[in-house]
């Protein structure tokens, strides 16, 4: 398997920019573009500023044929944190269809996470993983852009592993690399 282009990480939230005028909704896309540049690249704790998300956000999940709410900034942070210490925030998204409204977004897609044997059940400690997951997700944000919490729902019967080659696995580092010239600055 040939590496996925991990710059094409905010492809649908970008074509999607190109033809909303709407300044709320422009403001809520590039919100949840930064998002992802941000966690993918392993800075996680910017998404919890005052301008990206509100004092408390809320977060109901069901991926991994496990069901969870995270209530609140300590909760929601810690689960941000335990994708960066698991080294599985390193993601590609293919087939993206993004919609966007006054109320926020609503996305699916296929997700490609990159994640090394340790972390996988039965996965060789020492082996590369690629997880596809297809996911969809709502995600609610305030008057002001920012993000309230999201749903998050993961078709677990399509999931699959793949192991494979170290040179086509992404690393957080190779993810900086080539998604840090792509994070900008949310519109005033």
């Amino acid at each position: 398997m040939a590496k996925l282009d991990i710059t094409t990480l905010t492809r649908a939230a970008d074509e999607l920019l190109e033809r909303v005028e709407n300044p709320h909704r422009r403001r809520i896309l590039e919100n949840y573009r930064r998002h992802a540049l941000l966690q993918v690249t392993g800075r996680w704790e910017q998404i919890f500023v005052p301008e990206m998300t509100v004092e408390h956000p809320v977060c109901y999940l069901n991926i991994n044929r496990a069901s969870a709410t995270l209530d609140g900034p300590d909760e929601v942070a810690a689960f941000y944190r335990t994708l960066a210490d698991s080294g599985t925030n390193v993601m590609v998204l293919q087939d993206e269809q993004l919609a966007v409204a006054d109320w926020g977004l609503a996305t699916e897609a296929t997700f490609n996470t990159y994640a090394r044997g340790h972390v996988i059940p039965d996965g060789d400690p020492e082996g590369y993983y690629l997880v596809r997951q297809r996911i969809a997700m709502h995600w609610p944000y305030d008057g002001r852009g920012r993000l309230l919490g999201g749903h998050v729902y993961e078709h677990a019967d399509l999931t699959e592993m793949r192991r494979i080659t170290e040179p086509d696995f992404i690393t957080v580092a190779d993810a900086r690399a080539r998604l840090d010239p792509l994070i900008r600055p949310l519109p005033g």
